[in-house]
């Protein structure tokens, strides 16, 4: 979810989101190979700002980190009754197929997976006999194909509550972008060891010393999460390494990108809490 959220303040980012061609980025960035890696996570990840992280997660998140939501486990799709009518259990078992396949299948990542009929009347022993037989065979004939991760979790000192605050930071700033670096620092809450109101004065002296740390610490945090970002736009996540020809923040023409996506994020949410509501019935 993190590297979702920092591909959306990402400048390199949204920079490959308004070109059409790999060449138009290159150009624009001034070098064919990072462009080259933005270009290549921008048509893997696609566009972060027009869709839900889990929405995102499920169509293209599971298989590019080759994990699961959901650990897969074995699980019945449907009983099949001998007295049951032919066409009405075509239909039933057509119907529950594809609540599996497009809710727990899904969920659990598309795990490479076998369909098998088990006859309740069999003997226990014998039933898990065939099963293991059956399971061997599929397996030696063709191996299952486990998930491969297009892009691994960068292991370092990087914590998730420093990643947390470089957003909200970046979010302060976007939002008032001629707002004074302490104001902004004060507001994301970066640091629990110098508390300043964020509508203070400016020339409050008891201050005084608060504002000029937290000014130092989020100029810091500003370059940290510069970093961080355009590594992900990269496909590297979390990153601080120094990248060369790294975009700067430009925090009015973020802020008005994230508000814009903010507003759609509120309407799609609401749609989708409206649809999944039981539908009443009228009385009369």
């Amino acid at each position: 979810m993190l590297f979702f959220q920092f591909l959306r303040i990402s400048p390199s980012y949204a920079l490959a989101l308004d070109c059409e061609r790999e060449q138009e980025l290159a150009e624009r960035l001034g070098s064919a190979e990072r462009a080259r890696k933005v270009w290549r996570t921008r048509c893997d990840m696609g566009d972060v700002f027009t869709v839900l992280f889990k929405d995102w997660w499920q169509a293209r998140g599971l298989s590019l980190f080759g994990i699961h939501t959901a650990k897969p486990r074995v699980v019945g799709i449907r009983r099949l009754r001998p007295n049951e009518d032919a066409d009405e259990r075509r239909k039933r078992v057509g119907a529950a197929y594809r609540r599996f396949v497009e809710g727990r299948y899904r969920e659990q990542g598309n795990p490479d997976s076998v369909l098998i009929s088990v006859p309740l009347g069999m003997k226990p022993a014998l039933m898990v006999r065939q099963l293991k037989q059956l399971l061997a065979a599929v397996q030696a004939e063709h191996p299952p194909e486990l998930p491969v991760a297009a892009y691994a979790l960068e292991e370092n000192k990087l914590r998730e509550a420093r990643l947390l605050a470089c957003l909200r930071l970046i979010y302060k700033r976007s939002a008032r972008p001629d707002e004074e670096l302490w104001r902004a620092a004060a507001r994301a809450k970066i640091s629990e060891t110098h508390v300043v109101d964020p509508l203070a004065k400016k020339k409050d002296a008891k201050s005084a010393e608060a504002r000029r740390m937290l000014t130092i610490m989020a100029s810091r945090l500003s370059r940290d999460a510069l970093m961080i970002a355009e590594n992900a736009a990269a496909g590297k996540f979390p990153s601080m390494e120094v990248v060369a020809h790294a975009q700067p923040f430009d925090f009015p023409t973020l802020g008005q990108r994230l508000k814009v996506m903010s507003a759609w994020e509120k309407k799609r949410k609401k749609e989708l809490a409206q649809s999944a509501a039981p539908k009443v019935e009228a009385e009369h």
